[in-house]
């Protein structure tokens, strides 16, 4: 093979595995520069396409370097290797704390998530507000956690947060312990500048007033805005930066209704996407509050969509939101996954078209039937050849959903990759249960598997979500309550944060 051109030498490794591949770079000199050929692993990026995160255009591919390339493919092949194996080992990143007095002097973790694949985050509510933000290792090395930012106050409460489009700036939102104020904080999560020379700080960079109800739900770090739920009726834009504030009506329950208060927000260019227990609505972004919001001549309807009157989700774990924007089309997405207490998981993707006609679709990707059987939700189970590739049979086996009750569930910032934890009514121990999403969720809405208004209302037999899979791949003492968690779908970790401040990634 070495005396070949190496055009023809590309098109033969086109039908060779990475492994083989890293198998001749040990043969001789020149196969080895080869194996280290830029052009062999740009292809290669495209052909294993299905084993990464996420999609890579050629302008992020571009700024790759060869070596940047090669790892990028060693490490989601080792990802979707393991992913569903079981996990012997862990990483305490936190100790639980045994206070006697654990009801009010625990920090217990209110929200949990990796940062740019590089980060750990914990906000905790308790005696007072924490903040930790720890570095993590690499995918191939021992299990190791570096302090990188910590922060308490007994007066400041962290609630929410958020990481710009460029991945530089990590902001988090606090509330004062009394409700009358809210201020938000940066953190520089820039790796090109010298951490011994400037040591990461937290930068205040906005207050303004908050009244009882009011809650943070979100923040944009991109546009400086902060939405706060208000009531039943409203919800609050704030500009943290130029104080500017907007009260935005909420869509009024049908009569014989139930509580639906807001779950989740989330930003999504012009519009505001807001779940809510029964229903995700999106709302017109008031233009005066933001300059990153551009002025627009026509007016953006509202828009609607309701589950199924049996089903309410208390709380929701969302991805990224993905932007397609062409000369005729602008396209928001974004998959959830949530629990309904008597039906199981669900795992959605939520899409909203501005143009050309603004619409709202969410089209069911998966369910795991937990307790109370449905006919209206049974799953069907996924094709052999949708099922994912490279994942090889787990000792521990399917988990079997009988009366069970899910504490905490997350998904990953791309929606490849989920976990949940859970109970059995019988059982001594906690499961963490993950899976994978095999589907591509940009080909589901040509299936005609979207849940509407109309169908639901009408009870038509649509085609059944599809059975999410899970393995179970780590036991927990049933002492460690697990009330929070978090995915990476790069690097394959994820993290559980307990009722008693104990934080450990798996």
């Amino acid at each position: 093979m070495q005396n070949l051109p190496v055009e023809l030498q590309l098109q033969i490794a086109s039908f060779l595995d990475v492994e083989t591949i890293l198998s001749l770079r040990k043969t001789c000199t020149s196969l080895s520069q080869f194996t280290h050929d830029r052009s062999l692993w740009l292809s290669l990026t495209s052909r294993m396409s299905y084993v990464l995160p996420r999609p890579l255009s050629e302008s992020e591919t571009a700024t790759l370097s060869t070596l940047q390339l090669e790892r990028l493919i060693k490490t989601a092949m080792h990802v979707e290797q393991v992913w569903l194996l079981p996990r012997k080992d862990s990483f305490l990143v936190k100790e639980r704390c045994d206070s006697d007095d654990i009801e009010n002097s625990v920090p217990r973790v209110r929200y949990l998530a990796f940062v740019s694949d590089h980060y750990l985050l914990s906000l905790a509510v308790g005696s007072e507000g924490k903040i930790n933000l720890w570095k993590i290792n690499d995918v191939f090395a021992p299990f190791a956690a570096e302090v990188f930012v910590t922060y308490a106050s007994s007066t400041w409460y962290p609630c929410a947060y958020h990481l710009n489009t460029a991945g530089s700036v990590l902001a988090i939102a606090l509330t004062h312990v009394e409700l009358v104020a809210a201020r938000v904080l940066t953190i520089s999560l820039d790796t090109s500048r010298s951490s011994e020379s400037s040591p990461p700080l937290l930068v205040t960079r906005g207050e303004f007033s908050i009244f009882p109800p009011q809650v943070i739900k979100a923040i944009d770090a991109d546009l400086e805005l902060a939405l706060l739920s208000n009531t039943a009726l409203s919800f609050e834009v704030v500009n943290w930066r130029t104080k500017a504030q907007a009260t935005v009506a909420l869509r009024a329950n049908d009569p014989g209704d139930l509580w639906n208060g807001i779950t989740a927000m989330r930003i999504c260019g012009p519009y505001i996407l807001v779940f809510r227990m029964h229903t995700v609505e999106a709302y017109s972004l008031p233009s005066h509050i933001s300059s990153g919001v551009g002025e627009r001549s026509d007016i953006l309807p509202q828009l609607t969509f309701r589950f199924p009157h049996t089903m309410t989700y208390r709380r929701v774990s969302l991805t990224k939101t993905t932007r397609i924007e062409e000369d005729e089309s602008e396209i928001y997405g974004l998959s959830a996954l949530a629990n309904d207490l008597f039906h199981g998981i669900f795992h959605f993707y939520v899409e909203l078209t501005v143009r050309p006609l603004p619409s709202l679709s969410v089209l069911p990707l998966g369910v795991r039937p937990m307790a109370i059987a449905s006919a209206q939700f049974v799953a069907t189970p996924l094709p052999e050849d949708l099922l994912p590739p490279l994942a090889p049979p787990v000792p521990f086996g399917i988990v079997q959903d009988t009366r069970t009750f899910v504490s905490a569930w997350a998904l990953g910032d791309y929606g490849r990759r989920g976990i949940w934890v859970a109970r059995s009514r019988t059982s001594m121990i906690r499961t963490v249960v993950a899976f994978t999403n095999p589907r591509d969720v940009s080909n589901t809405s040509g299936e005609g598997r979207v849940w509407s208004n109309d169908s639901l209302q009408a009870n038509v037999d649509l085609e059944r979500p599809r059975l999410i899979h899970g393995q179970v791949v780590h036991d927990i003492p049933l002492r460690d309550d697990i009330t929070v968690c978090a995915v990476s779908d790069t690097t394959g970790r994820m993290a559980l944060g307990s009722w008693a401040g104990s934080i450990t990634i798996l």
